[in-house]
């Protein structure tokens, strides 16, 4: 399974081209600023993140020394949860998933609540590269938090592939969200993409091989990922589960190994766990609405 996710920041570029070629690619450079939580790669300092147009291809030569010097990425301060299932022994080339965006939680205080399937590179851990449309509460809009939707491309260990992401969209509870990750048949260029079928709208990014970690991913997963839940179970969801469906990896229904890191861990169980139904193929997590628990629940393939 692989997740991936970069974003980048206003900085100078080497050369003219280069700059031409950010322009090109319709990315935005936001102002440097403090290190910002992003899904399965601890946090990334703000100015490393790079957002570019919906659609739009990101191949940008990026050398270290055009890097912020502030840059700077580092893992979670909290125990991370994980529910995932599934590990291929050749190279994944393309993994699809629906789900229906759950409930709001029922207060809000500053959390951010993660569910994603991605790809990952290396291993199926915080801190390997990862591509993935990440379903989002709390990441912006912090005083009003909703639901988002946003596709990302994380490599949290190196700066010569910043984390790059497309525009979030907004999306609604009820709403069903249907999402992909492909290579393109000449093996040069990701695209990962979320959409929400009420709507019309999507998030989608495209991202060259050779910067989204130049790497294979083997490792698919399904994954809730808390952030300032802890055992706070009343800050999760209050419809206590998400189902992804129309699961293929490779064109294929994957078998899936669940682990629910939380479990048992009184910093941050909220009864989270994963369960893979042999027969559909769909892959339930689901976790208690109530005081109680944090972080991060996974299905690798």
């Amino acid at each position: 399974m692989v997740a991936v996710t970069a974003v980048f920041r206003r900085r100078r570029f080497a050369s003219a081209a280069a700059a031409a070629a950010a322009a090109a690619a319709g990315c935005a450079r936001c102002c440097v600023g403090d290190a910002v939580q992003v899904p399965s790669g601890g946090f990334v300092d703000l100015a490393c993140i790079l957002q570019a147009q919906n659609g739009a291809t990101v191949d940008i030569d990026v050398a270290a020394e055009e890097a912020p010097k502030a840059c700077k990425a580092g893992p979670p301060a909290e125990p991370n949860l994980q529910i995932y299932a599934a590990e291929s022994p050749t190279p994944i080339t393309s993994f699809r998933a629906d789900w229906v965006v759950p409930a709001l939680p029922a207060r809000a205080a500053g959390q951010v609540v993660y569910f994603w399937p991605g790809l990952k590179s290396g291993q199926p851990e915080m801190g390997y590269p990862v591509l993935q449309p990440v379903l989002m509460y709390g990441q912006h809009y912090r005083s009003s938090p909703r639901w988002e939707l946003q596709s990302w491309f994380v490599d949290a260990h190196s700066f010569w592939y910043p984390t790059v992401t497309a525009p979030p969209i907004q999306v609604n509870p009820g709403d069903r969200i249907t999402s992909s990750m492909s290579l393109s048949p000449d093996g040069k260029t990701w695209t990962i993409s979320g959409s929400d079928i009420a709507t019309g709208e999507n998030s989608t990014l495209n991202i060259a091989f050779r910067r989204a970690g130049r790497c294979n991913y083997t490792f698919a997963m399904l994954v809730n990922e808390n952030i300032n839940v802890n055992a706070n179970c009343d800050l999760m969801p209050t419809s206590t589960s998400l189902t992804f469906t129309g699961i293929e990896v490779n064109g294929a229904r994957p078998p899936w190994t669940t682990r629910a890191n939380c479990a048992g861990d009184a910093r941050c169980d909220c009864g989270n766990g994963a369960a893979a139904d042999k027969t559909s193929g769909n892959v339930t997590l689901r976790w208690k609405s109530h005081a109680g628990t944090r972080r991060k629940e996974e299905l690798v393939v």
